[in-house]
């Protein structure tokens, strides 16, 4: 199965174009309020693409969270803080998104154990190296690759996804997967985090 995570402004035009990527499914991560989230789920019951909404957070919000955790197929935390983290871990969120920043790596091994216990799985978006410059970039790709090292010892489930806001950031999996083995990992492990980590992902709605 080919899933994408995207944080597109138009699910139309991200379903236009899905059969070009050969994407079967579709998770659209938004920071959604809750009457966009009940005219998203119409929507999406039109389509032959599965679709899935994701609410993520940037912040703590305990009342919003419980409340979209009821009404969201999954809930999503934006990483790049020790403190995001550790909220993600004690509330066992869905899935943890980019935990490193240009800054600095935010994860540690701990954390990454914590996060497999609780079968969070971790998200690594190329549109945010894309939307990066210059040292930044180089930054980011440093702190990314030593997260991912840290999440491959401890066995925590990785996907990497486009994570696109415009049709210029969408990327077909076999790319997603070259930019595993980019970071450090190995081909096969790369490939695993496209095809069969969707997979055991979406088992969570069964």
């Amino acid at each position: 199965m080919n899933l994408n995570l995207i944080r597109h402004s138009s699910l139309e035009e991200a379903l236009s174009l899905a059969p070009k990527f050969k994407d079967n499914a579709l998770i659209v991560c938004k920071d959604f309020a809750e009457q966009e989230l009940k005219d998203f789920n119409k929507l999406k019951r039109k389509n032959n693409v599965e679709i899935f909404s994701c609410k993520i957070f940037q912040k703590k919000d305990q009342n919003a969270l419980q409340k979209f955790k009821k009404i969201c197929d999954f809930t999503a935390v934006q990483g790049g803080s020790v403190e995001m983290h550790s909220w993600a871990c004690s509330q066992k969120i869905d899935l943890l998104i980019d935990p490193f920043n240009a800054e600095k790596n935010c994860i540690d091994l701990a954390t990454c154990n914590v996060l497999r216990e609780n079968n969070t799985f971790v998200c690594f978006t190329f549109s945010a190296f894309l939307q990066a410059r210059g040292f930044r970039q180089t930054q980011l790709l440093k702190n990314a690759s030593l997260a991912l090292g840290l999440l491959e010892k401890a066995k925590t489930p990785v996907l990497f996804v486009s994570g696109a806001m415009k049709k210029e950031e969408l990327r077909a999996a076999k790319d997603l997967s070259s930019f595993g083995v980019f970071l450090g990992m190995k081909k096969n492990n790369a490939i695993d985090c496209v095809k069969r980590n969707p997979e055991l992902f979406l088992e969570r709605l069964k």
